[in-house]
């Protein structure tokens, strides 16, 4: 078996938050009830908060418009709307920054992690560091998956309202 190192937990972040932004997308065609690929055409064209900002209103239209549903829906799901957004963030700081091989003093392998970012309103810029092991990605990754099976409750939810005889 090959040892997991940074590397590979930095790749499985990356990948697995694509399935999560595609599961976004799956739910904002099923909301919209509508031509699939209109929707496509027109998700692609909005940024990952956009997105959510658009899946969360959608819902709460959904849920208005709809006698069988259960309104406090409206609150959880916004948010999971925000887990979402903090887990969009993380991605941004993951794919935007600048790594290095790095080994701490106990001689395992990890990353640095690089990040600057220019702070206007003081014309200075703001650096920072991430020393990663592999297992600081453990706390992401388990965030990443509890809130891809909550998109997908509400996804099964969202079916089950939409088609209540088919269950």
């Amino acid at each position: 078996m090959s040892t997991v190192t940074a590397y590979h937990q930095l790749g499985r972040f990356v990948v697995l938050f694509q399935h999560l932004e595609e599961s976004v997308n799956n739910l904002l065609e099923l909301l919209a009830d509508t031509d699939g690929e209109i929707v496509r055409i027109l998700v692609n064209e909005l940024e990952y908060s956009k997105r959510l900002k658009t899946l969360d209103a959608l819902f709460a239209r959904f849920i208005d418009l709809r006698k069988n549903t259960d309104p406090l829906a409206k609150t959880e799901f916004h948010k999971l709307v925000v887990e979402l957004g903090k887990l969009g963030e993380r991605r941004n700081e993951l794919v935007h920054s600048k790594y290095n091989p790095w080994i701490n003093f106990h001689g395992r392998e990890g990353l640095l992690r690089t990040n600057s970012k220019l702070r206007g309103s003081s014309g200075e810029r703001e650096i920072k560091e991430e020393e990663l092991q592999p297992e600081a990605f453990d706390s992401d990754l388990l965030n990443l998956s509890a809130t891809a099976q909550s998109l997908e409750a509400f996804r099964i939810k969202v079916i089950d309202w939409l088609c209540p005889d088919a269950t």
